[in-house]
């Protein structure tokens, strides 16, 4: 990588960044945790606290800090791993350097940071001296140390909210590692057997995520509830990973889906397929204390309200954002996204409903992170949150005194692509592949060499000139354009950038994976490729 020079408060930024944050540097690591913090003054160890190691890390006047360096213990809580690693830190303010050491038997490499001549080196430290590790000297050039410099020169935002600041991240994440090791294989199967055509494994990890958070929070703020609700829930997932967790609790939504027959007792039997219509909604079981809304789109606004009126905590993870009338929500500061603009009116909604609002951030798969928590609800008038509720209601009526809330309908109408006959699709497929493919075959199928044909790229402009404008006006209604396809057939294209598509090559399979990969189509390069799929029969995800 080129040089980057940087000065000596811009390097002590990105170690502030590192400590901190190294499971950006490791998939392996799901969080960091400083146990402990000592400071080096006149030879001697003393008890400190990570807001001092902070304070002098980011010192922009090296000549005021007020120690030469610190000694910090860490727990690295991992993803996977039976069991956590230990580290230690340590600062050396005289030398421009930190090292971080892993504990004996560790497959994680100990490494060395330092300033030197303005130029920042990064280097592993054998365990074993005159042992060099190929593999840690690359880790240290090609990953850390462009890190590094990115945080090193980048703006420093003190604001930044951190991920589960409610729970016991540890309690969090041994959990999590339980429910995935518990019911992930079994949910797959589930999926499988429903025909469902959803990526089950975002919706599997996802929810057991958002359970692991919920059991959780329950714990560390002792509310455990003695039911809930989870109003619009969709396939019934964290419904059912709730109640197999012990936790009694019922799901509500416009429309019943394939995957709740195949949930066991108490779930299959809990969830129930209402219309939840805010105004008159009541719960069918008394013992309902807790409302959750995970990605409930239209109900979202109302999940304060409703716990309000319905005396209950609540907890809101909303995706979609939308008004209490049920339009699409409009945005009242354009100077941040519609997303934060939406939080930013819910945590609104929910002071005004009496709460006590908490927000948290989560980790899981998804870029809609932020929830909401109402626990403890002071005695507001009713008649406050009413009146407002009414004037929002009629502020997108138009003046009309209608205060019914638009929700949506139980036969909802499909535009993905999965409406279109499959013959069409599968036509329309091959047509863009030959496309792609067309100008980089020989007379005989096959290039000059034996290297596997990739194709050319194409812009989506070049790809819509060589359909027929029926091919493009039968696929516009059904999904919105020729893109969605391409999207829907992510195994045979890629999106290159500059709005231009390429054919996908095939990778092997990730063997990590195990059982959760099942081979259920043919391989589209074996049947359509002029020299078939460059992956053997065993590589290949799909069936050759």
């Amino acid at each position: 990588m080129a040089a980057v020079q940087l000065n000596e408060t811009q390097f002590w930024q990105s170690i502030a960044i590192l400590i901190r944050n190294y499971h950006a540097l490791n998939k392996k690591i799901f969080e960091v945790l400083i146990t402990e913090v000592q400071k080096l003054q006149l030879g001697k160890l003393y008890e400190s606290n990570e807001a001092e190691l902070e304070q002098q890390l980011l010192q922009s006047n090296g000549n005021a800090r007020t120690c030469e360096g610190f000694r910090i213990s860490y727990k690295m809580l991992t993803k996977k791993l039976s069991s956590n690693i230990l580290a230690n830190g340590i600062v050396d303010f005289s030398k421009q350097s930190y090292e971080c050491h892993f504990v004996a038997d560790s497959e994680f490499d100990d490494f060395v940071v330092q300033l030197i001549d303005g130029q920042l080196k990064a280097e592993p430290l054998a365990k074993d001296p005159g042992v060099e590790c190929e593999q840690a000297a690359r880790w240290a050039y090609f990953v850390l140390k462009p890190k590094l410099c990115s945080w090193a020169q980048s703006r420093l935002d003190k604001n930044v909210q951190k991920s589960l600041r409610l729970l016991d991240v540890e309690m969090y994440c041994e959990l999590y590692k339980k429910l995935k090791q518990k019911h992930a294989q079994r949910l797959l199967q589930y999926w499988q057997t429903a025909n469902e055509s959803t990526d089950p494994l975002k919706f599997i990890y996802e929810d057991l995520a958002i359970a692991a958070y919920l059991i959780t929070l329950w714990d560390c703020t002792q509310s455990q509830p003695t039911a809930f609700a989870d109003l619009g829930c969709g396939n019934g997932l964290l419904v059912h990973v709730l109640n197999a967790e012990g936790y009694k609790g019922y799901g509500y939504d416009v429309r019943r889906r394939k995957l709740w027959s195949l949930y066991p007792e108490p779930t299959s039997s809990q969830l129930i397929e209402q219309t939840v219509v805010p105004n008159s909604f009541r719960l069918n079981y008394p013992d309902i204390d807790w409302l959750i809304g995970n990605h409930s789109d239209e109900l979202s606004p109302w999940l304060p309200v409703l716990a309000a009126r319905l005396k209950t905590s609540f907890f809101l993870l909303p995706c979609c954002p939308f008004e209490l009338s049920g339009a699409k929500f409009q945005r009242r500061n354009t100077s941040i996204s519609a997303y934060q603009d939406f939080m930013l009116y819910a945590h609104q909604l929910s002071d005004l409903c009496g709460f006590e609002t908490q927000q948290d951030r989560l980790k899981i798969p998804s870029t809609k992170r932020l929830s909401l928590i109402g626990l403890k609800q002071t005695a507001k008038p009713v008649q406050e949150l009413e009146f407002f509720v009414q004037q929002e209601l009629q502020k997108h009526r138009a003046g009309s005194m209608d205060n019914s809330v638009k929700l949506r309908e139980k036969a909802e109408s499909v535009r993905n692509c999965t409406q279109v006959e499959k013959s069409i699709i599968d036509s329309l497929v091959l047509k863009i592949f030959n496309m792609l493919l067309s100008n980089t075959k020989t007379t005989n199928g096959n290039d000059a060499g034996n290297k596997w044909l990739p194709g050319q790229q194409l812009t989506m402009r070049d790809i819509a000139q060589g359909l027929t404008k029926p091919e493009l006006t039968g696929i516009k209604s059904e999904c919105g354009g020729i893109k969605t396809l391409l999207r829907n057939k992510h195994e045979v294209f890629e999106f290159c950038g500059d709005d231009r598509i390429g054919i996908r090559k095939p990778k092997a399979a990730d063997k990590t994976g195990k059982l959760l990969t099942i081979k259920k189509r043919p391989c589209f390069f074996k049947l359509h490729h002029p020299q078939g799929c460059p992956l053997e029969d065993g590589e290949c995800s799909f069936i050759h």
